[in-house]
């Protein structure tokens, strides 16, 4: 007997596990929507810049000018002068 009735209350408990959830009716108030499902995500579309890559400067171009410019005497000047330049806000 004490088998039968262990038996009958577990398919009690499984049977009571399975229970489903009844569908709302018709008269219950439906959740609202939240604002961020809603609202729209804006795209911000930003144009990269065209480079034309073969009319860079590149180092050969500033070759002639440095020569011309810079010499033994005024080195740590101009050394100086491109340091201030870059620290500059």
């Amino acid at each position: 007997m004490n088998r039968s009735c262990s038996l009958a209350l577990i398919w009690l408990a499984l049977v009571a596990c399975e229970k489903k959830e009844a569908p709302p009716s018709a008269d219950s108030p439906k959740p609202l929507a939240s604002v961020e499902a809603t609202a729209t995500p804006t795209a911000v579309a930003v144009a990269q810049p065209v480079v034309d890559v073969t009319t860079l400067p590149v180092e050969e171009d500033f070759e002639a000018d440095a020569e011309k410019d810079l010499t033994v005497a005024n080195l740590s000047a101009k050394l100086d002068e491109l340091e201030k330049e870059i620290s500059a806000p």
